[in-house]
């Protein structure tokens, strides 16, 4: 794993996209877990994708911390500070691969579309573009079935917080397929790259 922001920069822009997503975003190094004892965590990275594959019926081989809690750097192209370094006010990105999960958020997402809910398919279209999910307690749901997975939800991120001693917020988005996880970083990779091959990207 890259020790500062340059080595990283250019570990980025050295590998084609997809190839940086395979053999570095997905693999099993996870930087909040290096730092563990800094950061006062307890636990394993498999033991956390145990925990959440356990909980929502899908592999831990589906489950992977991305972002800044994955490398101790931000990954978000749009910000002002390209590879932001981890810090006290860093949220833990999670994305989980699980089509049963998936479908069955969508299922009900459209239902209470077509029960007049209008408003779900302004807050989750985007996302479904993407073919991935976000549901949380902001959100009024008046499907019971949305509830009950907010409420699953909103427990397993409590579990991992109390379990394995993560106080960070914890954000997480669930995706269709694997597929689609790497679609998604592969394109958010290729934003990355160009934003740190242009003026901003000099200043590392």
């Amino acid at each position: 794993m890259a020790q500062d922001k340059r080595e990283f920069k250019e570990l980025i822009i050295d590998n084609k996209p997809l190839e940086f997503c395979r053999r570095h975003l997905f693999d099993q190094d996870i930087y909040l877990f290096e730092k563990a004892d800094a950061l006062g965590i307890k636990g394993s990275y498999l033991e956390l994708k145990v925990e959440i594959s356990n909980t929502l019926g899908t592999s831990p081989d589906n489950v992977a911390i991305v972002g800044s809690g994955k490398f101790g750097f931000s990954m978000n192209p749009t910000k002002k500070e390209l590879l932001k370094c981890f810090n006290s006010h860093s949220d833990v990105d999670i994305v989980i691969a699980c089509p049963k999960v998936f479908e069955s958020i969508w299922k009900s997402l459209r239902q209470s579309y077509y029960s007049n809910h209008i408003d779900v398919r302004d807050k989750h279209s985007a996302d479904i573009f993407s073919k991935f999910l976000v549901v949380n307690n902001k959100i009024e749901y008046r499907s019971k079935h949305m509830r009950d997975i907010v409420t699953l939800l909103e427990e397993m991120k409590k579990n991992i917080t109390r379990k394995f001693r993560i106080k960070r917020t914890i954000n997480y988005r669930i995706y269709s397929n694997w597929s689609d996880v790497e679609d998604y970083h592969e394109f958010g990779i290729n934003l990355l790259q160009n934003a740190l091959s242009g003026p901003r990207g000099e200043k590392i």
